[in-house]
């Protein structure tokens, strides 16, 4: 293992070699072995770099690369908590790696292994990221430029460690990382990490300055393919899903190169910030609109003030509009703490983890201030209907709504929220929300069996109370007392009802195909409680 030849793994080799066999059948980990496995890990978190890195040479002579998909994620579970550790350990210094040929015989082989498509890469990357050492950042910075992760989201978790712990070192990175800009995955990170170190006046001018022309030629090209885009109705599923990608990727990356040129300061990219400003999609005509305004375009500063009518871009508008002083040409309506929230909301509900799209209507179902979990003032809290209109070929018109908060947080279930009051309202989003060592809970399938008789006390409880086909889902603790979550029927009528030692509350299955479920029903149950003592305790 050259110089690791010192690092004696005699005390460690068989639980390396229980590891090493996890990773072989992985595949075969569920339920309690997956998480007998976890705690088989747990102590990798502990050892130094050093350490890491000679684990990590075990993996790659001892496994064949690339590993299949079950073991990629465990593997990526493993370095997300090494590379937590490396953050969070003290004594920068000893927390860094320094010896480029051990390094590049360790993690090339395993890095260049490991599949594109799976998670493992980039958590590799972030661990090594997290040292920030000279050495660590360049073999960083060489294997995501050569050969990057294919997904967006673990190139995002690549970068973390470099924008969070190590930002006033990334300026080095460049002008090298601009060799990304050809990775569809990696162009729009890259151009975002140059534009934050310009923002942050991290480096001396943007490191992408030497280049504004390509930029600009490039934006070009993106905005040109996503206005054919716009032009071309899909009709298959696999064909809607690619150009979905396409677009948000082409989108991301455009949204990045307005950025740049506006940080840049080039008036040759007028013309090409124009043609990005006929892109439909908010987020990119709000980008180019604020280009074209910093560089003294009147129409685009027109552009952007008339784009805080639109919920989804309202809060970048406003941003931007505040930095190019333009705060007195935008309509009173749209700077109000109401429309505020509604844009938190919409922003949340077009984010690809959500909707992927803004809703078509979003309107105002009640505000009132309260006293929230986790506050100790007083908090704005709003209630809004969004709706989703969507017109599906060979079906017609089908439309979706439901109710989000805004405010102490933001936020929508998939059970449909419609018909409740306000209060059971506010109730399931504080009973969700709301986190603290005394509140708990865990599935009845799981519990030992001295908590069984607590499940059958319960149980008996509902019994008598006249509930029948009780089916027992959750056994809670809050705050002390013990509270079961069962699916049953009252009166013929199946729902679900949360019983403690004081009360029973039953929330009958109305005529909803998102009909309230248990995670819901049980935050309502605990929401109703805390929001009445904190509120209570205040008034």
């Amino acid at each position: 293992m050259g110089s690791l030849a010192a690092f004696s793994l005699d005390f460690m080799d068989d639980r390396i070699a229980a590891l090493l066999d996890d990773l072989r059948h992985a595949a075969e980990l569920h339920g309690p072995a997956r998480q007998r496995s976890r705690k088989r890990a747990a102590w990798l978190a502990e050892l130094t770099p050093s350490q890491i890195l000679g684990f990590l040479d075990r993996v790659q002579s001892s496994l064949p690369l690339p590993l299949a998909r079950p073991a990629d994620e465990l593997l990526a579970q493993w370095l997300a908590a090494a590379a937590q550790a490396r953050r969070i350990a003290p004594g920068q210094p000893a927390r860094s790696l320094s010896d480029v040929p051990e390094l590049c015989r360790v993690l090339i082989p395993l890095y260049r292994g490991l599949a594109a498509e799976f998670p493992a890469r980039g958590r590799l990357l972030a661990w090594l990221a997290a040292g920030g050492s000279a050495a660590e950042l360049e073999l960083w910075g060489r294997l995501l430029v050569e050969d990057p992760p294919a997904e967006e989201q673990d190139v995002l978790v690549a970068m973390a460690p470099v924008v969070q712990q190590h930002r006033a070192r990334a300026g080095m990175l460049f002008p090298k990382l601009l060799r990304g800009l050809a990775s569809p995955s990696l162009a729009a990170p890259v151009l975002d990490l140059a534009n934050f170190l310009t923002r942050e006046k991290l480096v001396p001018r943007h490191p992408a300055s030497a280049c504004s022309g390509e930029l600009a030629h490039l934006l070009g090209e993106v905005a040109q393919s996503l206005l054919l885009l716009e032009e071309q109705p899909l009709h298959e599923a696999p064909e809607a899903r690619v150009a979905s990608r396409r677009v948000a990727q082409g989108v991301a990356l455009a949204v990045a190169l307005c950025d740049a040129l506006a940080q840049i300061g080039d008036r040759q990219a007028v013309g090409k910030l124009y043609q990005a400003l006929r892109v439909r999609h908010r987020r990119l005509r709000t980008e180019a609109a604020a280009a074209l305004a910093r560089l003294g375009e009147e129409d685009g500063a027109r552009e952007l003030v008339q784009l805080a009518a639109y919920p989804v871009a309202r809060l970048r508008v406003l941003q931007y509009a505040q930095e190019l002083g333009l705060m007195d040409r935008i309509e009173p309506q749209y700077t109000t703490p109401e429309a505020r929230a509604e844009a938190e909301l919409c922003v949340w509900l077009a984010e690809p983890t959500q909707f992927g799209i803004p809703p078509s209507t979003c309107e105002l179902v009640d505000h009132r201030r309260l006293h929230w979990p986790g506050y100790r003032e007083e908090r704005d809290c709003y209630l809004f209907r969004f709706q989703y209109v969507l017109t599906v070929e060979g079906e017609g018109e089908r439309s979706y709504s439901n109710i989000g908060i805004a405010g102490p947080l933001v936020h929508a279930f998939i059970a449909d929220l419609g018909d409740l009051p306000p209060e059971d309202i506010y109730a399931a989003f504080a009973g969700w929300h709301a986190q603290h060592p005394e509140i708990r809970e865990t599935d009845v399938a799981q519990l030992p069996l001295s908590q069984q008789l607590d499940v059958e006390r319960l149980k008996r409880r509902l019994h008598d109370s006249g509930y029948e086909a009780i089916q027992p889902q959750r056994l809670g603790s809050f705050f002390g007392e013990t509270v079961l979550v069962a699916t049953a029927r009252r009166d013929q009528t199946p729902g679900v009802a949360v019983v403690d030692a004081r009360e029973v509350a039953f929330f009958p299955q109305r005529h909803s195909r998102r009909p309230l479920g248990v995670e819901e029903c049980y935050s309502i149950y605990k929401g109703r409680k805390l929001l009445k003592a904190f509120n209570a305790a205040s008034a």
